[in-house]
């Protein structure tokens, strides 16, 4: 999402200057709204406008800018809804600019945000906001975004201030730098180009706030937090502005622990005197208050907001954010307080947010499932909920839900609807991501796995039913798509075990058995049953399995070194700090077999394999040929010594210094096996079951 500082009010000739607007003394109009906008206090803006009925009120102008708050203050839906009610009702300057305000914002249809904003300049062909909405819907767009610095080149000189032009100009260049390819230059065209928007106008906050918020998700957050703190100086009331710099400090790698939390607490107590009385301020406090660990202030701010704003979106992540916090263990989920917030959440006359509704009802869905004791009607309820508002995670609620009901034979028609919908939803989820995959073929597996499930639930759910020729076909087609799905493959050795074909039934579960992945293999329970089906008891079974894993390892192993990169090349060379301040440099390393996991403490794959990769630097800890060593990618440096010294992980840590970006890491866990020379042989993106025993093939292959 963009964040900008509007210039102008009504004509070219105008200075863009802006103002510190206090809610104390004001009229709320469209001059008002206007400025909270562009000081990015969007929160003030939609409670002092909706006070003043400025969502009804029939001046285009002043609805137009609410409009426009609305949709930076996380109510998008409604801004559009609103704005294409402007439009209908009086298709004027304002009610187009209102539009084209509202689809950028929200992100829809940027093809009508653009069409909007030339619709509003043809009615208004002299104002500089309409200008500047004009170069936002470029900028933003996902294919135009490279035309805005021509436009604003070819239009700058009409207008007295172009500062916020010149804004526009630098985000788009910024969103170009992503590339693919990444492109440095564009980056450094963007900094540039907010540092000529400052000499323009050094009070225009979004020249400061947005190079800042930039610098720090480059990991530059030395460079950040100096713009941001002058940010802060344009804009103290800017809910968004506050939080940045309190990130911005946390990532300093040049400031000491104690600054830090001296300069964060400081200006969170200047922002609670200042805002404490708004609930979207005080959420921003409880959440730095979380991480900081200052547990009475988060506990004080939460309270406050499910106390005296319950029925705010504030309250609905405060609620989320505990539900969370249980689900970060097995035993949370499985704890009544869990399936009370839960239950209360979606119970609430008045929801503000779907996609946490959503999210709490695919929760409960999965905790109320194996509770016989919930009726077929209630659970199908619960999954009604998910389906309608969980739209992140489609995987599962498309899939689980029919497979769950199947195995409960409730409501099989319903799944079975749901199941051959779900096929559809799962496939346009994967159309909507193609260009975040690397390569077509990544492209077609990510399409396997995901519609390859969608056709495992609707077999599953066709077994229920007993339509035993359709329920093969589509299990089949589940595993043409996808061999490595362990629940397919148990789904489909169980449905040959009910026609009496042991044999095939076993072969799919030993294929099943191979698949690593977390939790307990389904289809080792299932081979547990067949052997002691087939042979009156499970005597000898454990000989048995230790037989089917001696081939499986065999099998894994050549496929790990079969993956050998074809042409290893030099990685870039790095120095970082280590958790003591030492610099250790790639280069030093030489000669050796150098191992690196890049990791992060906010990463729970990551954590989760971390005790192997102990292991793995312990049994190589004094062999001279062989150095493992991490690199953290978390943003704030000071959370992680505190954290290895608690895990008591002795494996060296360096701290990021942008180089995870340099070298284009974007999954994590990702680890790279370098050899003697310093090239790149083989890697292993995501979290590894058998890391020890795999870690050390691929050091081994290298040694020889």
């Amino acid at each position: 999402m963009i964040h900008v500082r509007l210039a102008a009010v009504f004509f070219v000739v105008l200075a863009l200057a802006p103002s510190t607007v206090s809610s104390a003394d004001k009229k709320v109009d469209a001059a008002y709204l206007r400025a909270l906008f562009f000081q990015r206090d969007f929160e003030t803006a939609v409670i002092e406008g909706e006070k003043a009925g400025a969502d009804k009120a029939r001046q285009s102008e002043l609805k137009a800018w609410f409009v426009l708050n609305l949709a930076r203050a996380d109510q998008s839906e409604r801004a559009v809804a609103l704005a294409d009610e402007m439009k209908r009702a009086k298709p004027d300057g304002w009610s187009w600019f209102a539009l084209a305000g509202a689809l950028n914002y929200a992100r829809e249809r940027p093809d009508e945000a653009i069409a909007a904003a030339e619709s509003a300049a043809k009615l208004l062909p002299r104002n500089p906001d309409v200008l500047w909405i004009r170069a936002q819907t470029l900028a933003t767009h996902p294919t135009r975004g490279s035309e805005t610095a021509a436009f604003v080149d070819a239009t700058r000189s009409g207008v007295k201030n172009p500062a916020e032009l010149l804004v526009s100009k630098a985000y788009a260049l910024y969103s170009q730098s992503f590339g693919p390819p990444r492109d440095d230059s564009m980056f450094t065209a963007a900094l540039s180009t907010f540092e000529e928007a400052r000499k323009v106008d050094p009070a225009n906050l979004s020249a400061w706030y947005l190079p800042g918020s930039y610098l720090d998700s480059a990991r530059r957050s030395d460079e950040a937090w100096p713009l941001l703190k002058k940010a802060i100086a344009l804009s103290p009331r800017s809910t968004a502005v506050h939080q940045a710099y309190w990130r911005a400090l946390n990532g300093s790698r040049e400031l000491g622990a104690e600054k830090k939390r001296q300069e964060v607490e400081a200006d969170v107590g200047e922002f609670l005197r200042a805002s404490g009385s708004r609930p979207g301020a005080l959420l921003a406090v409880a959440q730095v208050s979380k991480q900081m660990k200052w547990s009475d202030r988060q506990a004080s701010c939460e309270n406050t907001i499910l106390t005296t704003f319950r029925d705010s979106q504030e309250a609905e992540w405060v609620l989320s954010g505990r539900w969370r916090e249980l689900d970060q263990t097995k035993e949370g989920t499985e704890s009544p307080e869990f399936r009370r917030i839960l239950t209360e959440f979606v119970a609430r006359p008045q929801h503000h947010v779907d996609g946490l509704l959503g999210e709490a009802y695919r929760n409960l869905f999965m905790v109320v499932a194996p509770d016989r004791s919930v009726s077929d009607d209630d659970l199908y309820r619960v999954a009604e909920g998910a389906l309608k508002y969980e739209t992140i995670n489609p995987h599962i609620v498309w899939v689980q839900i029919p497979i769950q009901l199947a195995d409960r034979k409730a409501h099989l028609a319903d799944a079975e609807r749901v199941a051959r919908e779900g096929i559809d939803v799962l496939r346009k989820k994967v159309e909507s991501q193609r260009s975040s995959y690397a390569s077509p073929g990544e492209y077609e597996r990510g399409m396997g796995w995901m519609t390859g499930m969608g056709h495992d639930a609707l077999g599953w759910v066709l077994f229920a039913e007993g339509k035993t020729d359709e329920a093969e076909k589509e299990l089949k087609a589940a595993f043409d798509l996808n061999h490595e799905d362990r629940r397919t493959l148990e789904h489909l050795g169980r449905f040959y075990l009910s026609r009496g074909d042991e044999a095939r039934a076993e072969d799919y579960f030993v294929k099943g058995l191979g698949v690593q992945g977390p939790g307990t293999n389904p289809c080792e329970s299932a081979l547990r049953e067949l052997y002691a089906k087939r042979r009156g008891s499970q005597s000898g079974f454990d000989d048995y399995l230790v037989s089917l894993k001696d081939t499986d390892r065999r099998k894994r192993r050549a496929a790990i070194l079969d993956a050998r990169i074809p042409a290893p090349e030099v990685v870039p060379a790095f120095s970082l700090k280590d958790l003591a301040g030492k610099r250790v440099s790639l280069a030093d390393l030489k000669g050796k077999i150098v191992v690196i996991n890049y990791w992060g403490i906010w990463c729970g794959w990551c954590v989760k394999e971390l005790p192997d990769y102990q292991k793995l630097y312990e049994k190589y800890a004094n062999d001279p040929q062989v150095a493992i060593l991490t690199i953290d990618n978390d943003a704030n440096p000071d959370d992680v010594l505190p954290w290895v010294r608690q895990k008591k992980f002795t494996f060296p840590v360096l701290l990021d210094d942008q180089y995870v970006t340099k070298v284009g890491i974007t999954a994590f866990p990702t680890t790279w096996f370098l050899d003697q020379d310093g090239r790149k042989v083989l890697e292993k993106v995501g979290w590894s079951q058998e890391l020890l025993e795999e870690f050390t093939w691929r050091i081994e292959a290298l040694r020889k």
